[in-house]
């Protein structure tokens, strides 16, 4: 059993991010990874080879574009709160706008891994 608070959280410097606060890595719980992102704002976009992603938005709104390399398909989603969004790995992705107040949780499976994330030159 894993219990955590939030003073246990690990507090990363984040380019698309005020915050990334990791409450979960693989070193804890080899499955998956957690972190919750605070006001996020426009990402670059990228795509990872090893891992999807699940975000679900627990304050505020944003918008993101996604390209899918393998049905040569772009589109965007808007997301408010308590919206999920499964982030496949490969499909090209990205923040295009977001509130100024805002949070979400990032589930990676398997876990995040930094290396993992790719420049996207389609959106």
């Amino acid at each position: 059993m894993i219990t955590k608070t939030p003073e246990d959280h690990i507090l990363h410097s984040c380019p698309y991010a005020k915050e990334m606060r990791e409450i979960l890595n693989v070193s804890e719980y080899p499955r998956m990874g957690l972190a919750v992102g605070v006001d996020l704002f426009e990402m670059e976009a990228h795509y990872h080879n090893t891992f999807d992603e699940i975000f679900y938005v627990l304050e505020g709104n944003m918008d993101c574009k996604f390209y899918d390399p393998d049905e040569n398909k772009t589109w965007t989603e808007e997301l408010t709160e308590g919206d999920t969004l499964v982030v496949s790995k490969g499909i090209h992705h990205k923040v295009t706008k977001a509130s100024p107040e805002n949070r979400i949780m990032v589930i990676s499976i398997p876990p995040y891994h930094p290396d993992d994330v790719n420049p996207s030159d389609v959106i």
